[in-house]
């Protein structure tokens, strides 16, 4: 499991790595979003980007199953888990994790928190701080753009996919690259791969998604459990 791999490591380096796959897993879930349906063939950047954008603004909530492997460069590591993600606007996400067991990472639309069940702690840092941009955390809250946030451009085709690269615009390194796998009769997203400028990369696949179902706000409640420690990482760095 991740905690075990990364318990012996400097406290915060530990923290940095926890944070970067946890952050992974929200930037690929700011994409997630292609509507189910025929969609008209894309020839161009702009028509892909235009496609997804369209259907995100459509998107009030949604619910899927992911699979998320992460590769560490420097530990030479690939750590698998997989679970259900729940979202809704305006900033509101639950990743829970069957492996590994207990784990979870929650979004309330004003903190992200991360449970680690081993270590019995759930580390907090306000949502606005945990991004080096603005892009990632505009499109959690639902008012993102992916033309006015980022520089898209085509890496060609992948049997039935598109493959999209998406930069930043504004020169930050909070994501060192991200590439997506969009399907190209649905637009749906396949898959998301984002690399850290440390070289760690982390690739996540979603299936069964369902989208507008109605998710409760209660499930964005966060419940500390019996005997775990609430570790405020934010006013640490602070």
């Amino acid at each position: 499991m991740e905690q075990n791999l990364v318990k012996s490591m400097p406290e915060k380096s530990r923290r940095n790595r926890i944070l970067f796959s946890l952050l992974a897993l929200l930037a690929a879930s700011f994409l997630l979003v292609a509507s189910p349906g025929s969609s008209p063939a894309a020839e161009s950047d702009d028509q892909i980007v235009d496609q997804l954008q369209k259907s995100y603004d459509s998107i009030t909530d949604f619910t899927a199953d992911f699979q998320q492997e992460t590769e560490y460069k420097t530990l030479n590591k690939t750590l698998k888990a997989h679970g259900k993600v729940s979202y809704k606007r305006p900033g509101k996400m639950l990743w829970k994790f069957d492996e590994p067991k207990n784990q979870w990472v929650l979004a309330d639309g004003q903190s992200l928190y991360f449970y680690q069940p081993e270590n019995k702690q759930v580390l907090k840092t306000p949502l606005k701080n945990a991004f080096t941009s603005n892009a990632p955390l505009t499109f959690l809250l639902g008012i993102g753009n992916l033309k006015r946030d980022f520089k898209a451009t085509s890496k060609g085709v992948e049997g039935n996919l598109y493959v999209l690269q998406l930069g930043s615009k504004d020169g930050s390194k909070g994501a060192e690259e991200v590439t997506l796998g969009v399907d190209k009769q649905n637009f749906q997203i396949n898959w998301a791969r984002i690399k850290d400028p440390g070289g760690n990369v982390t690739t996540v696949h979603f299936s069964n998604i369902r989208r507008g179902v109605g998710v409760n706000d209660s499930l964005f409640r966060l419940q500390v459990p019996q005997g775990a420690d609430v570790v405020d990482v934010g006013a640490q760095q602070q």
